[in-house]
């Protein structure tokens, strides 16, 4: 009866031409799903999704009868390209998300309705793997694209940005630091940069060529700008974080100081 009680649950779940997922219980009264899906791409669900409704089925939704998202626990998704995750338990598939941790396999389904693109994602929570319910479906829009800037840019030499820089303020835009009164109140995260001599960086993931700093995982170009305040040398520099990789925002900007000779670390 287990068995059949099983399969049952699955087609309930399985919405017609969706990806099969094989299901069953562990030992220890989990349900379970068979994760080992081969890897096949989609472009179309590459990016930031904003959860904006959550529902028994997709027939339920309606665009016009949304919750406060405060409501939603689930507040966003992010799909990168090759099945990847910012999440390292969770990757995808065509038709599928995958948590490692859980060993599920959650559908989803694209649809565009009012011109916008919506995702329905089964959410395969304790209900699901603890109860045997059928899940519910989270819907879910596109917010943005993954942003990815040219990186493969030639060596251009700029002496004057070489040394030690220090974390001062973090602001919206360069026109906004004001030496005499700090900007950010919170702690900075970046606390230095340095650049070294040949386009390196202290650290093994970014390196740069005049105007930029390019950071090799992320993919990312931000730009910087020297200037002259007061007496003192400050580098404005574009903070590219995941609110502009994923969600599309436009990037704040770190202010550093360069550091008093004899501070600065033996290059």
């Amino acid at each position: 009866m287990k068995t059949i009680f099983i399969l049952a649950l699955a087609l309930a779940a399985c919405p017609a031409g969706a990806l099969e997922i094989k299901s069953s219980v562990n030992a220890q009264g989990r349900m379970v799903d068979d994760i080992a899906l081969p890897f096949e791409d989609d472009a179309a669900v590459i990016g930031t999704w904003e959860a904006v409704d959550f529902v028994e089925k997709p027939a339920d939704f309606k665009p016009g009868e949304l919750p406060d998202r405060d409501e939603l626990y689930l507040k966003e998704l992010v799909l990168l390209p090759g099945g990847k995750s910012p999440n390292g338990w969770m990757t995808w598939t065509k038709g599928a998300v995958i948590h490692h941790g859980d060993k599920t396999a959650s559908r989803y389904e694209l649809k565009k309705l009012d011109g916008k693109d919506y995702m329905f994602f089964e959410w395969k929570s304790g209900d699901y793997v603890i109860r045997h319910q059928a899940p519910r479906y989270y819907v879910l829009k596109k917010k943005a694209v993954i942003r990815r800037d040219n990186i493969d840019l030639p060596f251009k030499n700029d002496p004057a940005v070489i040394g030690a820089w220090e974390s001062v303020d973090f602001v919206e835009s360069p026109e906004r630091f004001d030496p005499a009164a700090k900007a950010w109140q919170g702690d900075l995260y970046l606390k230095e940069l340095v650049f070294l001599p040949k386009g390196k960086g202290n650290k093994p993931w970014w390196t740069w060529t005049r105007g930029l700093v390019l950071h090799q995982g992320d993919r990312t170009a931000s730009r910087y700008e020297i200037k002259k305040l007061g007496g003192a040398e400050y580098l404005f520099f574009e903070w590219k974080s995941g609110d502009y990789i994923f969600r599309g925002a436009k990037p704040f900007y770190y202010v550093l100081k360069r550091k008093k000779a004899g501070m600065e670390p033996a290059f």
